[in-house]
């Protein structure tokens, strides 16, 4: 009786023992699970952040600003092209290239390309789902543009496009959300953190916040 007893209590350990050691590996790898797919779904929202960019300085470089309306750049890009300068013939060493045009050893001409055979021939996504993020909550991003001066006091056009963390993470770990939010962005009350790029309160040269 004794004996069986022994092994009952044996028996009952192994099972407690197997148990905390799940406990603590499954704790471990929770955090290092939410880390990879957070940085998937992140990497999925900056290639679409760095398509708006994109799309938004080819905009501004053909009618001098930017655009705070989604529908307007889509068909933008959808239905414009960028001007390409084709050279031809070669510069002699002797000669600027100025001069070798002047002199018609080289020629430059002018073509037209359509932006969705150039800039955007190898998107993976419906251009017109550019406004969408492809993760989480599939939420929109919000973009808006504004005028800021410049510590050299001069006037120039921004835009700013983003996303909160919260829909690029929807569906993983809430406490590990908030974890990860208050230990990258440091947020005066009343803010969200976000991925985004560019800034509606100083030129940043169209940097995303990743960068």
């Amino acid at each position: 009786m004794k004996k069986t007893i022994t092994i009952i209590i044996q028996i009952a350990l192994l099972a407690v023992i197997v148990l905390f050691a799940f406990l603590i590996v499954k704790g471990i790898q929770k955090p290092i699970e939410f880390d990879k797919k957070r940085d998937a779904r992140f990497s999925q929202v900056v290639d679409r952040l760095e398509d708006i960019r994109t799309a938004q300085v080819e905009y501004k470089k053909q009618n001098g600003t930017y655009t705070p309306d989604f529908d307007t750049l889509v068909n933008f890009i959808q239905t414009k092209s960028m001007p390409v300068v084709r050279k031809e013939g070669f510069v002699p060493d002797t000669l600027t290239e100025k001069e070798a045009v002047e002199l018609e050893i080289v020629t430059r001409d002018t073509i037209f390309i359509p932006y969705m055979d150039t800039l955007f021939k190898d998107i993976k996504y419906k251009f017109s789902n550019i406004r969408q993020i492809p993760v989480g909550t599939k939420a929109k991003f919000a973009m808006d543009t504004a005028t800021v001066m410049t510590g050299s006091k001069v006037r120039v056009k921004v835009f700013e496009a983003k996303v909160s963390t919260w829909d690029i993470l929807d569906g993983l770990d809430e406490q590990l959300i908030i974890n990860y939010n208050a230990n990258k962005y440091k947020l005066d009350e009343g803010e969200e953190p976000v991925l985004k790029v560019g800034s509606l309160k100083e030129a940043t040269n169209n940097a995303g916040n990743w960068e």
